[in-house]
């Protein structure tokens, strides 16, 4: 139940960053080439969005096999030395993200001290009426007379994400160790291919009793 939920919850943001960036820029090009016009914050919240998917779908990705192996030399090898080298290849991904985490925490924290704010991108009326007055710069280093969005909260996706990819290769390490996975699970661009063109992936085997002419 909880599974699902947290899958349904991971999907939904997904798709819901997905539409927002896809709707932004389709009103920005209207606007632009139908009425000669624009929105100022725009580009930078579009940008700012498609960081955020990409952010949040490489753990996402982990979770459901999704990304892409270079794993040619792997297949060569047996199963048990298959886990070995996969156990290894998420402890490195797991340094990699120890010091993406170590490093975002350092820059989100001077961020956040200096109070630097975005460009363009207002603070959202809702998010502004929520937080009470003495509350807006000295914790959340939004400027009330130019309130603009800070940059530490359209920066901290940064964080989010990878702490999110450590839990989903901490998950992945866990399997691999006690031999629930025997590797890291992949996509495999070529056999989707044959499948999607009706071609069949699956190796049959022969009965050992088959008569022989």
């Amino acid at each position: 139940m909880v599974a699902k939920l947290t899958r349904n919850l991971e999907e939904g943001v997904l798709s819901f960053l997905l539409v927002t960036m896809t709707l932004l820029v389709f009103v920005e090009v209207v606007l632009r080439f139908g009425f000669n016009t624009g929105i100022h914050w725009v580009q930078e919240v579009t940008l700012h969005t498609s960081a955020w998917f990409v952010l949040f779908g490489i753990s996402y990705g982990v979770k459901v096999g999704a990304h892409i192996g270079v794993d040619a030399v792997v297949r060569l090898l047996t199963p048990e030395v298959k886990r070995i080298v996969s156990i290894v290849a998420v402890l490195l991904c797991l340094l990699y993200c120890g010091l993406i985490m170590y490093g975002g925490w350092i820059y989100l924290e001077k961020v956040y001290s200096i109070g630097l704010a975005m460009e363009d991108t207002p603070t959202p009326g809702i998010l502004k009426a929520l937080i009470p007055e003495h509350m807006m710069w000295d914790v959340f280093k939004i400027d009330e007379e130019d309130p603009l969005l800070p940059m530490w909260f359209a920066h901290g996706p940064l964080l989010i994400g990878f702490i999110l990819l450590t839990i989903r290769f901490l998950d992945v390490l866990k399997k691999l160790i006690t031999g629930e996975w025997m590797e890291m699970h992949m996509a495999d661009e070529a056999k989707e291919a044959l499948e999607e063109a009706g071609v069949s992936t699956e190796v049959k085997m022969h009965d050992d009793d088959e008569e022989t002419k």
